[in-house]
C-alpha cells in the first residue's frame, strides 16, 4: 500500500511537472512578440481652390497633448514644425513608438494675412493608437468635435478682381462691339434714305 502511494505522488509529481513546463512555454508563446515597436506618421494636405500661386507659406505645428509621447525626429521645445509652401501633402516625420498605447497630439497654423485669400486656420487633434503587433493607427478630430475628419488645410483665394488689364481688355472689346454695331446700324439706315430719295425720283 505504502508503496502504491509513492508511485501515485510520483506519477502526480511528473504531471505537475510537464503541466508547468507546458504552461510556461504556451505563455511565452502567446506573448512572443508584443510590443513590437510602431513607426507612424502624421499627414497634412494642403489644397488651395482658386489661383495657387497666391497662398502657402504658413507653418503648421504639431505639439504632444502629453509631453512624454514619442515626437517625430526634429522637434525642438517639444513642437515640431513644418511649412506648407504648396499644394500637396506634408509629413512631420516618422514617430517611433517602443510598445503599445494610446497619444494624443494637437495640429495648429500660424496663419499670415494675404489680401484676397480665405485662409483656413482650424486646429485638428490626433489620436494615435499603437498596438502591441506592430501596427498604429491615426484618427483625426476638428478641436471641439466627435466626428472623424481629415488633416486637410483648404484655403481659397478670391477671383482676381485686380487684374486691370484683364478687365480693361474686356470692356474694350465690349465697347468696340458695341461701337461698331451703331456704325453698322447708321450706315444701313443711311443707305436706305439714299435708295428710298433715289427711287422716288
Amino acid at each position: 500500500m505504502k508503496d502504491q502511494i509513492i508511485r501515485i505522488t510520483a506519477v502526480t509529481a511528473v504531471l505537475m511537472a510537464v503541466l508547468i513546463l507546458f504552461t510556461s512555454l504556451a505563455a511565452s508563446h502567446a506573448f512572443a512578440g508584443s510590443n513590437i515597436p510602431v513607426t507612424i506618421d502624421i499627414p497634412v494636405t494642403y489644397i488651395v481652390e482658386g489661383n495657387a500661386k497666391m497662398a502657402g507659406g504658413d507653418t503648421v505645428t504639431l505639439t504632444a497633448d502629453d509631453p512624454s509621447s514619442p515626437m517625430p525626429g526634429g522637434t525642438e521645445a517639444g513642437k515640431k514644425t513644418i511649412t506648407m509652401k504648396n499644394e500637396g501633402t506634408y509629413s512631420f516625420g516618422d514617430i517611433y513608438y517602443e510598445g503599445p498605447g494610446v497619444h494624443w497630439y494637437t495640429i495648429t497654423r500660424k496663419v499670415t494675412a494675404k489680401k484676397g485669400v480665405t485662409k483656413d486656420d482650424s486646429t485638428f487633434k490626433a489620436k494615435v493608437i499603437a498596438l502591441n503587433d506592430g501596427h498604429g493607427y491615426v484618427l483625426v478630430f476638428k478641436e471641439g468635435s466627435d466626428e472623424k475628419s481629415e488633416l486637410v488645410y483648404v484655403d481659397k483665394v478670391a477671383p482676381a478682381t485686380g487684374d486691370t488689364q484683364s478687365l480693361l481688355l474686356y470692356c474694350g472689346i465690349t465697347i468696340a462691339a458695341a461701337a461698331s454695331l451703331a456704325v453698322y446700324t447708321a450706315s444701313r439706315a443711311k443707305n436706305r434714305r439714299r435708295e428710298t430719295k433715289n427711287g422716288s425720283k
